[in-house]
């Protein structure tokens, strides 16, 4: 998963305000040499940098994410499910991705909205599940239907927002893979797949034979 604290630049946009709206502000991770890596510049309102990676519309006052948009304009419309798991040891996070039209680009649901919304979690198109204390990557899937079109990569880079601007350790990964994710590290580009070790051991396949 992409470390979008170290290759990139983050600017900040000031807290959005609204009647009957949650006060919200929008993070952007930006690829280029205008800020040393990891910095946080705060910008006025206005279009977003050019070399924009992934741009996260957060809550003002807690850390609860409404939108994450990654710029891979190839990869298919996704928007997400993110459900916590307090109780796993270590307390884990799965974020869920769908790609039908019912909500915009990114959206980010929680558990609570989804089951009022009657969202069917058999129509899941991948799922991502970290442990965000450490930052480290447990499992990443496509289903078989939609993988090659780029939705690891997106998914993956989506959850490391999700990581950074709640100050949490960036998103990594270990050495354990399947057969299936060592092809997909091999087809990564470098600022993601540098941030998985080399791999130790081969972990059986997500997918029934």
């Amino acid at each position: 998963m992409a470390d979008t604290s170290r290759a990139s630049w983050w600017a900040r946009y000031p807290v959005e305000e609204g009647a009957g709206r949650p006060a919200t502000r929008e993070w952007v991770a930006v690829q280029g040499p205008q800020f040393p890596p990891a910095s946080v510049v705060d910008h006025p309102r206005g279009r977003r940098p050019a070399g924009w990676l992934i741009a996260v519309r957060a809550s003002a006052t807690d850390d609860r994410v409404h939108r994450v948009e990654v710029a891979l304009p190839d990869v298919p419309l996704l928007w997400y499910v993110e459900l916590d798991e307090p109780d796993a040891t270590p307390a884990a996070r799965t974020l869920v991705a769908f790609s039908d039209s019912r909500y915009a680009e990114g959206t980010v649901l929680i558990a609570a909205e989804a089951r009022a919304a009657g969202v069917d979690g058999g129509r899941q198109v991948a799922a991502v599940r970290w442990w965000p204390d450490t930052g480290l990557g447990h499992q990443i899937y496509v289903a078989p239907a939609a993988r090659r079109r780029g939705l690891a990569l997106k998914l993956a880079t989506a959850a490391a927002g999700l990581q950074v601007v709640r100050g949490l350790p960036p998103m990594h990964g270990d050495g354990r893979r399947t057969n299936d994710g060592e092809a997909w590290l091999g087809r990564l580009p470098d600022w993601a797949a540098e941030r998985f070790a080399g791999r130790t051991d081969v972990m059986p396949s997500m997918t029934p034979a």
